[in-house]
């Protein structure tokens, strides 16, 4: 999604603050993945926006940029995220494919800081 232009912003929810939330910046490059498969995307922050949420603005940010996030049925995204704490989006350009490689993922995360 995100290579063929459907997909043009990253999403992350959290009940916590962490990563991204606030970590990330402008210009930084991020590697992606789809679920279950290696890395195999390159792109590069256009612009990041951070959010304190509520369920009224988990709702607006899912009607606003819903589509744009991938989100297929946006009432289920909604429901499972409603009462989360924290919200990151992340604009997209400069989206790539790359050579593919794993990643040895912990805690469960699905984001990493690779300095």
């Amino acid at each position: 999604m995100v290579l063929n232009g459907t997909k043009t912003i990253e999403s992350r929810w959290s009940m916590n603050k962490i990563v991204p939330f606030e970590k990330i910046k402008n210009d930084e490059i991020i590697y992606l993945k789809e679920t279950g498969k290696d890395v195999s995307t390159i792109a590069k922050v256009d612009r990041v926006e951070f959010y304190c949420l509520t369920e009224s603005k988990v709702k607006e940010l899912v009607d606003v940029y819903g589509e744009k996030i991938g989100i297929d049925d946006k009432e289920a995204f909604y429901q499972k995220n409603k009462n989360k704490k924290y919200g990151t989006l992340i604009w997209l350009k400069d989206v790539k494919n790359i050579e593919s490689f794993k990643v040895k993922k912990s805690y469960g995360s699905g984001w990493l800081i690779i300095e």
